[in-house]
């Protein structure tokens, strides 16, 4: 019998893990001593970063979205079916039609969900970047938003991408500074957070960008309602058009399998990615897991060569010591053109950042356009 590992999740991590163990396991795979299957629901992939964009300028359609049979290894099966339930003590996946895909390893990717439920008002009162359909709405909105106050609020923590609303914020300052219209346009941004951000280097960058800028902030503002004109918190602040970041949550089959803890993700092993309470073969990466680290792309990029060793490892060498140590790299970018890039670890803080620059801004279309064809090469 082949050793099957099974991959809940077909976005960036579990693509990424599928291929990175297509290739390092390539020989086994294709003497079937090894099986590896990716169970993923959506025809179309999305390139969620390239949200950001939407408002104001959308990438190129092949760039946005890929179909998940493109983007996985063809050493890869893909069950293109929701999962309903993982049975840690079983040691299966059940999807939603009640077929049973029992494994020898599991890696949960299955991201997380900007619940945009959670506020009344989508669309209308209030928009996202969270959401593809939420994005075309905000620039919609854009088009004809020509004075009066934005207000940018992080109602809920953690969400993907920490960075988002405040680049959301720089390039939309460019925008206003191209066209002449900053003298109309009033901009405010709200966090429930105590700070900016959790990195003190980058808190203190950004708290400099959005002073240099003229764009107000407020920390630890829990909004307590988004209503038409007006956002609602520790005082109530009128606005003319509201973006707000929604609570996230794990997707739902982690939710309803009972694996979220206090914090309400899926708690695993800093170093091992490995899931607490289950058997040591069970991991998760990327946005669904407890880790104190962003919930972004290039995070999920970074653990999923730590599992894919480890996997390898285990089924090679019947051991593994690959870890992960918290590493992390982020662009901001700091309008249309100019960009940075921070980095840190679970050892090493981020440095304050280095002057934002076209080279980081191009290095930033890099991965954007570069990103489906690594992901394919598991590289």
């Amino acid at each position: 019998m082949p050793k099957k590992v099974v991959i809940v999740g077909g976005g960036v991590g579990g693509s990424f893990v599928a291929n990175k163990l297509a290739y390092k396991l390539s020989s086994e795979v294709r003497k079937g001593e090894v099986e590896i299957t990716v169970i993923e629901p959506a025809q179309v992939l999305h390139y969620q970063p390239g949200y950001l964009y939407v408002p104001f300028m959308e990438l190129p359609s092949d760039v946005m979205f890929r179909s998940p049979k493109k983007v996985l290894s063809p050493l890869v099966k893909l069950v293109e079916k929701p999962a309903a339930k993982i049975d840690l003590k079983a040691k299966k996946v059940q999807t939603a039609d009640g077929a049973e895909y029992p494994y020898d390893y599991l890696v949960v990717a299955s991201g997380a969900v900007a619940r945009t439920d959670a506020i009344p008002g989508f669309n209308k009162t209030w928009y996202t970047l969270w959401t593809y359909e939420g994005a075309k709405a905000l620039r919609e909105r854009l088009r004809s938003f020509t004075r009066g106050t934005l207000v940018f609020s992080v109602t809920s923590t953690p969400y993907k991408c920490p960075v988002a609303p405040y680049e959301f914020l720089f390039m939309f300052d460019d925008y206003l500074m191209s066209t002449g219209l900053k003298k109309d346009v009033k901009l405010i941004f709200t966090t429930v957070a105590p700070h900016l951000h959790a990195q003190p280097n980058v808190n203190k960058f950004l708290e400099e960008q959005m002073k240099m800028r003229g764009i107000e902030y407020r920390t630890k503002f829990e909004v307590k309602e988004i209503k038409e004109g007006e956002v609602v918190g520790p005082e109530t602040i009128k606005a003319d058009l509201v973006v707000a970041v929604s609570k996230h949550t794990p997707a739902d089959v982690v939710v309803n399998s009972g694996l979220v803890d206090q914090s309400g993700w899926l708690p695993v092993d800093k170093s091992t990615l490995q899931i607490q309470g289950g058997s040591g073969v069970e991991y998760a990466i990327g946005d669904t897991t407890n880790l104190a680290v962003p919930k972004a792309g290039s995070v999920a990029h970074f653990q999923s060569e730590v599992v894919a060793s480890r996997i390898h490892e285990e089924i090679t060498l019947g051991h593994a010591d690959t870890v992960y140590r918290g590493r992390v790299i982020c662009f901001i970018m700091t309008g249309f053109e100019e960009a940075t890039q921070v980095s840190w670890n679970y050892e090493n803080p981020a440095l304050y950042p280095p002057p934002s620059s076209k080279f980081f801004a191009r290095l930033k279309d890099l991965t954007n356009y570069s990103i489906w064809g690594v992901m394919r090469c598991g590289l």
